[in-house]
C-alpha cells in the first residue's frame, strides 16, 4: 500500500515537470524581480515577494493521526500556481490545489479544500525588505465523507514578512482563517524562517538577484505554531520545527528543497514530516505566448 501510495505522488510530480521542463526557464527570481538571491523560498513559512510560479509539493507523514483509528503513513501532495500583475510585482494571486490520501482510508486519494488568495498586495516593495498581505478563499473541494475535506468555506487574512541582510534572510507569517458556512471553526498561525544561502559574490552589498555559480545551496530552520480559536479542535496548540536543505540552480531558475518537521508540543497530528519541494518561476506571459507562438503553422 506504501508502495502504490508513493507510485501516485511520483506520477503527480511528474505530470508537473514535464508540463514545465519544455518551456523558456526564467532566471532564479523572476525575469526582472528585483529582489536579494537570498530570499529563497522557505518550505512552509510563505514568503513575501510577488512573482510568478509554479511550485510541487510532496510530503511523507509518518504516524498521521485520523480520528480513532490508528496512526498510519500517508502522503500529501500540492500544487502552488502564483502569478504576480503588472510590471512592478506588487499585486498578485496564488491557488493553491492539495491532492492526498490523509483521509478515513490509506487506499483513498482525492482532491482537498482548494484554497484561493485572489489579491496579494507588497505594502513595502524592496529589494531586501518586503511586507505583503493577502485576502485567504478556502472552497469545500475535498469530500468530508471521506476525510478530504471540512465541507467548509472559509475566509481569511494573510500577512507576510521577507528581510534580507547579505546572506542572511528572515521570514515572518501571521495567518487568520475563519469558516463562514458549514461547522463553526476559526485558526490562527504564526511562523518564523531563518536561512543561510552560500552565494560567493555577496560580499559587504546585497545578494546577488542572479548569482553567476553554477548552484546555490541553502541552510533554513523554520518554527510553525497553529492555534485552534474555536470549533472542535478548540485549545489545540500544535508547535512543530523543520530544518531544511535548499538547492538553486540560478541559470535555470529550478529549484529544490527538501526538510524534515517534527512537534515540539503535546498536541501533534503526526510524528514527523518529510517534505520534498520543486519549482520555479516561470513567466506566465512568456508560457503562453511561446505556447501560442508554437501553435502558429
Amino acid at each position: 500500500m506504501l508502495a502504490k501510495s508513493f507510485l501516485h505522488h511520483i506520477t503527480y510530480l511528474m505530470i508537473f515537470l514535464g508540463v514545465f521542463i519544455f518551456s523558456r526557464p526564467a532566471s532564479g527570481h523572476q525575469k526582472g524581480a528585483p529582489f536579494s538571491g537570498a530570499i529563497p523560498e522557505p518550505i512552509k513559512v510563505h514568503h513575501a515577494h510577488i512573482e510568478d510560479e509554479q511550485r510541487v509539493n510532496l510530503t511523507l507523514f509518518d504516524d498521521l493521526h485520523v480520528e480513532e483509528k490508528d496512526p498510519r503513513t500517508a502522503f500529501s501532495s500540492s500544487l502552488e500556481l502564483a502569478a504576480a500583475w503588472g510590471e512592478d510585482f506588487r499585486f498578485g494571486s496564488e491557488l493553491n490545489i492539495p491532492f492526498s490520501n490523509t483521509g478515513l482510508s490509506e487506499d483513498q486519494y482525492g482532491i482537498g479544500d482548494i484554497e484561493i488568495w485572489p489579491v496579494k498586495y507588497a505594502f513595502i516593495n524592496e529589494p531586501e525588505r518586503i511586507l505583503t498581505g493577502s485576502l485567504s478563499i478556502g472552497l469545500p473541494t475535498g469530500s468530508e465523507p471521506r476525510g478530504l475535506g471540512e465541507d467548509q468555506t472559509t475566509l481569511g487574512g494573510l500577512l507576510f514578512f521577507d528581510q534580507a541582510y547579505r546572506n542572511w534572510y528572515l521570514g515572518i507569517n501571521a495567518e487568520w482563517i475563519s469558516s463562514v458556512s458549514g461547522s463553526t471553526s476559526s485558526e490562527f498561525e504564526a511562523a518564523l524562517a531563518l536561512s543561510y544561502s552560500f552565494i560567493e559574490e555577496t560580499g559587504d552589498g546585497m545578494a546577488p538577484s542572479r548569482p553567476q555559480q553554477s548552484f546555490v545551496p541553502s541552510l533554513s530552520l523554520e518554527l510553525i505554531s497553529e492555534s485552534v480559536l474555536s470549533g472542535t479542535e478548540e485549545g489545540d496548540n500544535v508547535i512543530t520545527l523543520l530544518p531544511g536543505f535548499h538547492l538553486w540552480h540560478p541559470d535555470s531558475g529550478w529549484q529544490a528543497r527538501v526538510g524534515v518537521e517534527f512537534p515540539l508540543s503535546s498536541d501533534r497530528e503526526n510524528d514527523f514530516a518529510f517534505h520534498l519541494q520543486i519549482g520555479n518561476h516561470f513567466d506566465w506571459n512568456r508560457l503562453f505566448n511561446s505556447t501560442r507562438k508554437g501553435s502558429q503553422p
